[in-house]
């Protein structure tokens, strides 16, 4: 796992500028917001933002 990026997990409270991954992606927390099945980084492009360093 890269450095400064956490594994993505349900029910969890994420803030602005958080990283993770998700499926082997990057990705950064644009919007404070507790995650849910449904606002995964995969399919929640308005709360992440997929990296591409």
């Amino acid at each position: 796992m890269a450095a400064g990026f956490s594994e993505w997990k349900v029910n969890r409270q994420y803030v602005a500028n958080d990283r993770v991954t998700y499926l082997g992606k990057q990705y950064r927390c644009s919007v404070t917001h507790k995650s849910n099945s449904a606002s995964n980084p995969k399919t929640a492009v308005k709360v992440w933002q997929k990296q591409t360093d």
